[in-house]
Protein backbone atom coordinates (compact mmCIF):
# COMPACT_ATOMS: atom_id res chain seq x y z
CA UNK A 1 0.00 0.00 0.00
CA UNK A 2 1.28 3.26 -0.55
CA UNK A 3 1.76 5.87 1.78
CA UNK A 4 0.11 8.77 0.48
CA UNK A 5 -3.26 6.58 -0.23
CA UNK A 6 -3.30 5.71 3.61
CA UNK A 7 -2.80 9.29 4.69
CA UNK A 8 -5.32 10.14 2.59
CA UNK A 9 -8.26 7.90 3.93
CA UNK A 10 -7.85 5.50 0.74
CA UNK A 11 -6.40 2.23 0.74
CA UNK A 12 -5.88 0.93 -2.39
CA UNK A 13 -4.86 -3.00 -2.59
CA UNK A 14 -4.09 -3.85 -6.38
CA UNK A 15 -6.87 -5.21 -7.90
CA UNK A 16 -6.43 -5.85 -11.52
CA UNK A 17 -7.83 -7.70 -14.01
CA UNK A 18 -4.82 -9.87 -13.23
CA UNK A 19 -6.43 -10.79 -10.10
CA UNK A 20 -10.11 -10.98 -11.89
CA UNK A 21 -8.72 -13.75 -13.79
CA UNK A 22 -6.73 -15.85 -10.64
CA UNK A 23 -9.89 -15.28 -9.02
CA UNK A 24 -12.07 -16.96 -11.68
CA UNK A 25 -9.36 -19.56 -12.54
CA UNK A 26 -9.40 -20.27 -8.86
CA UNK A 27 -13.14 -20.90 -9.00
CA UNK A 28 -12.88 -22.69 -12.21
CA UNK A 29 -10.23 -25.15 -10.18
CA UNK A 30 -12.74 -25.35 -7.01
CA UNK A 31 -16.30 -26.33 -9.66
CA UNK A 32 -14.70 -27.67 -12.12
CA UNK A 33 -16.15 -25.70 -14.40
CA UNK A 34 -16.29 -22.45 -16.68
CA UNK A 35 -18.74 -21.11 -14.17
CA UNK A 36 -16.26 -19.18 -12.01
CA UNK A 37 -14.90 -17.79 -15.20
CA UNK A 38 -18.30 -16.68 -16.48
CA UNK A 39 -19.15 -14.83 -13.65
CA UNK A 40 -15.75 -12.88 -13.51
CA UNK A 41 -16.76 -11.92 -17.45
CA UNK A 42 -20.35 -10.72 -16.08
CA UNK A 43 -18.70 -8.52 -12.83
CA UNK A 44 -16.46 -7.21 -15.35
CA UNK A 45 -18.31 -6.22 -17.31
CA UNK A 46 -20.81 -4.59 -14.93
CA UNK A 47 -17.88 -2.33 -13.48
CA UNK A 48 -16.47 -1.50 -17.02
CA UNK A 49 -18.46 1.60 -17.33
CA UNK A 50 -17.11 2.48 -13.58
CA UNK A 51 -13.29 3.02 -15.33
CA UNK A 52 -14.51 5.98 -17.21
CA UNK A 53 -17.43 7.42 -15.27
CA UNK A 54 -16.50 9.32 -12.32
CA UNK A 55 -18.03 7.95 -9.11
CA UNK A 56 -18.12 8.76 -5.08
CA UNK A 57 -14.24 9.81 -4.07
CA UNK A 58 -13.29 10.73 -0.20
CA UNK A 59 -15.30 13.55 1.00
CA UNK A 60 -17.84 13.45 -1.41
CA UNK A 61 -21.69 12.57 0.16
CA UNK A 62 -22.45 8.96 0.09
CA UNK A 63 -24.72 8.13 -3.36
CA UNK A 64 -27.98 6.86 -2.10
CA UNK A 65 -29.72 3.99 -3.80
CA UNK A 66 -32.51 1.90 -4.35
CA UNK A 67 -31.84 -1.87 -4.09
CA UNK A 68 -33.31 -5.22 -2.77
CA UNK A 69 -32.39 -7.61 0.26
CA UNK A 70 -32.05 -11.27 -0.37
CA UNK A 71 -35.15 -11.98 1.13
CA UNK A 72 -37.14 -10.01 -1.29
CA UNK A 73 -37.81 -6.61 0.66
CA UNK A 74 -36.79 -3.07 -0.91
CA UNK A 75 -34.17 -1.22 0.92
CA UNK A 76 -33.84 2.59 0.26
CA UNK A 77 -30.17 3.41 1.44
CA UNK A 78 -30.19 7.21 3.25
CA UNK A 79 -26.41 7.79 4.03
CA UNK A 80 -27.80 10.79 5.84
CA UNK A 81 -29.32 9.00 9.12
CA UNK A 82 -27.02 9.85 12.13
CA UNK A 83 -25.23 6.22 11.80
CA UNK A 84 -22.10 5.27 10.26
CA UNK A 85 -22.23 2.97 7.52
CA UNK A 86 -19.81 0.17 6.24
CA UNK A 87 -21.01 -0.63 2.53
CA UNK A 88 -19.44 -3.83 1.33
CA UNK A 89 -19.26 -4.62 -2.40
CA UNK A 90 -18.27 -8.20 -2.89
CA UNK A 91 -18.93 -11.16 -4.69
CA UNK A 92 -18.55 -15.18 -4.08
CA UNK A 93 -16.38 -15.58 -6.87
CA UNK A 94 -13.28 -13.83 -4.92
CA UNK A 95 -11.80 -16.33 -2.87
CA UNK A 96 -10.70 -13.35 -0.46
CA UNK A 97 -14.56 -12.52 -0.30
CA UNK A 98 -14.92 -15.81 2.26
CA UNK A 99 -12.19 -14.19 4.57
CA UNK A 100 -14.00 -11.32 4.28
CA UNK A 101 -17.36 -12.77 5.34
CA UNK A 102 -15.92 -13.93 8.64
CA UNK A 103 -14.91 -10.51 9.53
CA UNK A 104 -18.14 -9.29 8.56
CA UNK A 105 -20.23 -11.66 10.76
CA UNK A 106 -17.99 -11.28 13.80
CA UNK A 107 -17.99 -7.60 13.53
CA UNK A 108 -22.13 -7.81 13.07
CA UNK A 109 -22.65 -10.25 15.94
CA UNK A 110 -20.26 -7.75 17.97
CA UNK A 111 -22.64 -4.37 16.69
CA UNK A 112 -25.98 -5.71 16.59
CA UNK A 113 -26.81 -5.14 20.25
CA UNK A 114 -25.23 -1.61 20.44
CA UNK A 115 -27.45 1.49 19.53
CA UNK A 116 -24.61 3.17 18.03
CA UNK A 117 -22.82 0.72 16.21
CA UNK A 118 -22.09 1.16 12.52
CA UNK A 119 -25.15 0.08 9.92
CA UNK A 120 -23.28 -2.69 7.94
CA UNK A 121 -24.51 -3.29 4.08
CA UNK A 122 -23.26 -6.07 2.30
CA UNK A 123 -23.76 -5.72 -1.84
CA UNK A 124 -23.28 -8.69 -4.05
CA UNK A 125 -22.79 -7.32 -7.36
CA UNK A 126 -24.11 -9.10 -10.48
CA UNK A 127 -24.95 -12.40 -9.23
CA UNK A 128 -28.24 -14.38 -9.34
CA UNK A 129 -30.39 -14.61 -6.19
CA UNK A 130 -30.30 -18.43 -6.03
CA UNK A 131 -26.62 -17.77 -6.12
CA UNK A 132 -26.56 -15.48 -3.23
CA UNK A 133 -28.64 -17.61 -1.67
CA UNK A 134 -26.36 -20.95 -1.43
CA UNK A 135 -23.79 -18.57 -0.65
CA UNK A 136 -25.16 -16.87 2.23
CA UNK A 137 -26.29 -20.45 3.36
CA UNK A 138 -23.22 -22.32 3.33
CA UNK A 139 -21.23 -19.68 5.52
CA UNK A 140 -23.59 -18.83 7.67
CA UNK A 141 -24.45 -15.34 7.40
CA UNK A 142 -26.85 -13.69 9.41
CA UNK A 143 -26.60 -10.05 8.22
CA UNK A 144 -28.62 -8.33 5.62
CA UNK A 145 -27.43 -9.40 1.80
CA UNK A 146 -28.33 -6.77 -0.82
CA UNK A 147 -28.94 -7.29 -4.64
CA UNK A 148 -27.09 -5.01 -7.09
CA UNK A 149 -28.03 -7.17 -10.11
CA UNK A 150 -27.65 -4.70 -12.25
CA UNK A 151 -24.60 -2.96 -11.04
CA UNK A 152 -26.23 0.77 -10.76
CA UNK A 153 -24.99 0.90 -6.91
CA UNK A 154 -21.69 -0.79 -7.95
CA UNK A 155 -21.33 2.11 -10.03
CA UNK A 156 -22.25 5.48 -8.75
CA UNK A 157 -19.57 4.57 -6.00
CA UNK A 158 -17.39 4.03 -9.08
CA UNK A 159 -16.03 0.82 -7.47
CA UNK A 160 -13.50 -0.56 -9.13
CA UNK A 161 -12.62 -4.01 -8.30
CA UNK A 162 -14.29 -6.57 -5.65
CA UNK A 163 -14.18 -6.51 -2.36
CA UNK A 164 -14.60 -2.63 -2.12
CA UNK A 165 -15.34 -1.20 1.41
CA UNK A 166 -16.78 2.45 1.65
CA UNK A 167 -16.58 3.61 5.36
CA UNK A 168 -19.34 6.60 5.40
CA UNK A 169 -19.33 9.00 8.38
CA UNK A 170 -22.83 9.97 10.30
CA UNK A 171 -23.59 13.33 7.64
CA UNK A 172 -23.53 11.08 4.54
CA UNK A 173 -19.40 11.67 4.01
CA UNK A 174 -17.52 8.67 2.77
CA UNK A 175 -14.47 9.02 5.07
CA UNK A 176 -12.34 6.08 4.28
CA UNK A 177 -12.28 3.55 1.28
CA UNK A 178 -10.35 0.12 0.99
CA UNK A 179 -10.26 -1.79 -2.10
CA UNK A 180 -9.18 -5.44 -1.86
CA UNK A 181 -9.46 -6.87 1.64
CA UNK A 182 -9.52 -5.28 4.94
CA UNK A 183 -7.56 -5.57 8.03
CA UNK A 184 -9.73 -6.11 10.77
CA UNK A 185 -7.54 -3.92 13.10
CA UNK A 186 -6.96 -1.09 10.03
CA UNK A 187 -10.95 -1.31 9.45
CA UNK A 188 -11.64 -0.86 13.61
CA UNK A 189 -9.31 1.64 13.46
CA UNK A 190 -10.87 4.04 10.66
CA UNK A 191 -14.41 3.39 11.86
CA UNK A 192 -13.17 4.60 15.85
CA UNK A 193 -11.80 7.57 13.87
CA UNK A 194 -15.43 9.16 12.53
CA UNK A 195 -17.82 7.68 15.12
Amino acid sequence: MDRSAADSGRTDVQATGYDVTMCALHNMRAHGSMVGFGWAVVICVLLSSCVSQKGADLGDRAPAFETRVLEGDSLIFNPVSGKVHLLYFWADWCPRCEDDFHLMEKLYQQWSNQANAPRFLAIDVGQSEEHVKNFVKRMKISFPICMDHDGKAARSYGVKGLPTYFLIDKQGAIRHIILGWAEEKTLLAEIEKIQ
